[in-house]
């Protein structure tokens, strides 16, 4: 059992709750819906959490509901395995918005990862690849960059207190992207020169990209890791993978996922090895990128 609080300090701008229902159903719901949908009540008041939950809720003042639209989306439109969403909503009275999910209940791939052979790896890898390169079906007609409600990018390059339409509204060019990215320099009444000097840099860097749906956190704790026992050999499982934590995604510039990937490295393992054989490298981006994004939001 993990407490609330504890499952709380998962998400840092919205709370989870985890549970089974036994509520009784007063509203018809889909095949698809194992059990009532838990009330609001039930959310806010679950105690406890259980392997044997069959709903997750991410709820709270700072949830976008975006991240749900997102996994419908990945879902619907990909074979990328993300959880099922069952409900979207927000409580206008309170100012929280809840997206009821299916709770996966399995392994991060970071707690599995040093324990898994040279096969695995490889296996979970090509796997990662393979959803890669189905991102570009998802875009291969979209021209502006944007989350996909199209409206503001939620990636924290781009946050501002107050909406500042230059910085973070959709970009329909990838100069327009840049120098919002330049001009979040001076967002915090900073010398301009440096923004200028990026003007002059960036254009020559990030320049000639697609455009791809991109999930913008591809870290292997975002990676839910079951094995299937049925297709078991005498050396090796063959592992199922679900991906999490879809509250970033939007319409990115090709170089955008192995960048922030990279960006992401604690370098504790050598998973970050691996990460060119499941994303396209942009080697010379990554390192413009990781400079901007520790000057903009560290």
């Amino acid at each position: 059992m993990v407490s609330k609080s504890e499952a709380d300090s998962n998400f840092l701008r919205g709370r989870v709750a985890i549970f089974w229902t036994e509520a009784v159903d007063d509203f018809p719901r889909s095949k698809d819906v194992p059990l009532p949908l838990p009330t609001e009540a039930e959310i806010e008041n679950a105690l406890n959490i259980s392997p044997e939950c069959h709903y997750i809720v991410k709820f709270g003042k700072g949830v976008n509901l975006v991240e749900g639209e997102n996994m419908l989306f990945v879902r619907e439109m990909t074979k990328v395995p993300v959880p099922r969403v069952y409900a979207l909503y927000s409580n206008p009275q309170i100012g929280k918005n809840y997206i009821v999910m299916e709770h996966i209940a399995r392994e991060t791939l970071a707690k599995l990862w040093a324990s898994l052979t040279g096969a695995e790896k490889e296996s979970i890898v090509a796997k990662l690849h393979s959803y890669n390169t189905t991102r570009s079906y998802t875009s291969c007609h979209h021209q502006v960059t944007m989350s996909i409600d199209k409206q503001t990018l939620l990636d924290e390059i781009f946050w501002t207190q107050h909406t500042e339409a230059m910085i973070n509204s959709p970009f329909i060019t990838e100069a327009a992207l840049n120098k919002a990215m330049a001009w979040k320099y001076t967002h915090d009444s900073r010398p301009h020169y440096k923004a200028d000097f990026y003007c002059q840099c960036l254009p020559h860097i990030f320049c000639g990209h697609k455009l791809m749906f991109t999930h913008g956190d591809c870290q292997h704790k975002n990676i839910m890791i079951q094995s299937d026992p049925q297709r078991m050999t005498a050396n090796n499982r063959t592992l199922e993978i679900v991906i999490l934590d879809w509250e970033k995604s939007g319409w990115y510039p090709s170089y955008w996922e192995y960048c922030l990937a990279v960006c992401a490295l604690c370098w504790d393992d050598d998973w970050g090895l691996w990460i060119e054989k499941m994303l396209d490298l942009f080697i010379s981006e990554v390192s413009w990128l990781q400079i901007l994004r520790l000057e903009l939001w560290s």
